[in-house]
């Protein structure tokens, strides 16, 4: 009995230490994610072509050849067009505040008969560059607009009027407001951007010198199953080797299954006349990597396109897409996860999602439902990972 207590003291031991060696390795989650995601593909892929060519390391070199090329092609065929479509819909948008702060003005000079004469004398010279640009461009935008309505004399007088005056005070007042808040934002995203592709790159060279040397790193790792580490190695090295095998599995899975949904989505928009095609697919993809919830969250920036570019008719027309890819999703594709592999209900996917962000933010919604598979599978109900 003594000798029970001992040894669940020692697990527990074990298992506490490696939990702390995780909290405190926390910062470098999203390198050794990827880094453990790029080498579990990787080794699939080696194993394929294993029984075409036997030189483990040529293949090795080929595969990451034609996934640096597919990169290179993707970045330079679809991130240039995610910008551009980007860039428009801001347009669009500062656009549609123009028009709608010019229709307010003109209801509100109609019922007022105000007649004060008003000088739009912002701060020019307290501008920021972004400030300057996006005014220069949003004046230029709004006689553009109103010269084709009036005829030459009219639009002289107009742009000589009260209302003109206070349409530009109007719009001077929303680029100080906007403008410092959407520049901010966008300089997040870089900054974010350009750590995910720092991180991506990093995983990338780990993961090739990682399979470079697989053979001797296993053989390396299994050196630590004698000896003092013996326990220690009989106690984490199955557990971790199952979760890894459920986490890989998963995401080898879904990378099938979000390139499927971008490209059904992509076609679907195509067909029912939606812009901003290759952003929208993009945040599909994405999104995809996020079970059930995923589906939603990238369906509310398509609708608020849609009832924007044709209304409820475009609505209707884009849940008929949606119903179409996500019924693929349901019946043809998810059985590779939560059939075959996770066997879980997609309300308690649902719900594990949302304790999942809650949570831990981001990585709830990515590893939630992995880990709690494994829980279920391997912890709670003992079965073996194939």
């Amino acid at each position: 009995m003594k000798e029970d207590i001992g040894v669940k003291i020692q697990k527990t031991a074990i298992w506490i230490v490696l939990i702390g060696i995780l909290i405190l390795l926390s910062k470098l989650f999203a390198i050794i994610f990827l880094t453990f995601i790029l080498t579990y593909i990787g080794n699939t892929l080696l194993k394929l072509m294993a029984y075409r060519l036997k030189y483990r390391r040529l293949n090795l070199v080929i595969i990451y050849v034609l996934f640096l090329l597919a990169i290179v092609g993707f970045s330079g065929a679809v991130i240039p067009r995610v910008f551009s479509e980007t860039r428009n819909l801001a347009k669009d948008f500062l656009a549609e505040q123009v028009r709608r702060e010019a229709e307010l003005e003109a209801i509100t000079e109609s019922q007022n008969h105000r007649h004060l004469k008003m000088e739009p004398s912002i701060a020019v010279e307290t501008d920021t560059a972004e400030q300057s640009i996006v005014r220069r461009e949003t004046r230029h935008y709004l006689d553009k607009t109103l010269q084709p309505l009036l005829d030459p004399e009219s639009f002289a007088s107009f742009k000589n009027s009260d209302l003109y005056n206070e349409l530009l005070i109007k719009i001077d007042n929303a680029v100080e407001d906007f403008v410092p808040v959407i520049v901010n934002a966008v300089k997040s995203f870089i900054n974010h951007l350009v750590v995910i592709g720092f991180h991506f790159a990093l995983a990338l060279i780990l993961s090739f010198i990682i399979l470079w040397d697989l053979p001797n790193l296993i053989l390396a790792a299994q050196s630590f199953s004698e000896g003092k580490t013996e326990k220690i190695y009989a106690e984490i090295a199955p557990s971790l080797k199952a979760f890894g095998t459920v986490l890989g599995r998963a995401f080898e899975a879904q990378s099938g299954i979000a390139i499927v949904n971008a490209v059904l989505t992509a076609i679907g928009f195509w067909i029912i006349g939606l812009k901003s095609i290759a952003l929208l697919s993009t945040i599909v993809f994405f999104c995809s990597y996020i079970p059930v919830l995923g589906v939603i969250l990238s369906s509310l920036p398509a609708a608020i396109l849609a009832f924007k570019a044709g209304g409820i008719i475009k609505i209707f027309l884009l849940v008929i897409v949606i119903l179409i890819v996500h019924t693929v999703e349901t019946y043809a594709l998810n059985p590779l996860i939560y059939g075959h592999h996770m066997k879980m209900h997609p309300i308690v996917v649902l719900v594990i999602l949302l304790i999942g962000e809650h949570l831990f933010g981001v990585w709830g919604l990515l590893l939630g439902v992995p880990v709690s598979a494994f829980i279920l599978k391997y912890v709670i109900r003992g079965e073996k990972i194939e």
